[in-house]
């Protein structure tokens, strides 16, 4: 299994995306719930769903590549 094949897979996956949309929510719920002087703590729940956010964007992008390359021989 290649790389694009692997990345695909597990962005289909029931329990890959269960476990993303909780790690999201919990950071969310600490946005939401902190008090007017936590800013720290937002400003780190922030930049964990940013990362959460670049994981999954790079895997896409791995998923993604495998049609790219075979787009990219039909045009050659």
């Amino acid at each position: 299994m290649d790389k694009a094949q692997w990345a695909l897979n597990l962005l289909n996956d029931e329990t890959f995306q269960e476990v993303f949309e909780d790690l999201r929510g919990n950071e969310l719920n600490k946005i939401i719930n902190s008090t007017y002087g936590e800013l720290e703590l937002r400003e780190q729940a922030y930049s964990r769903i940013r990362v959460l956010e670049s994981i999954e964007t790079h895997l896409e992008s791995m998923a993604a590549q495998k049609m790219i390359d075979e787009k990219r021989l039909k045009i050659l």
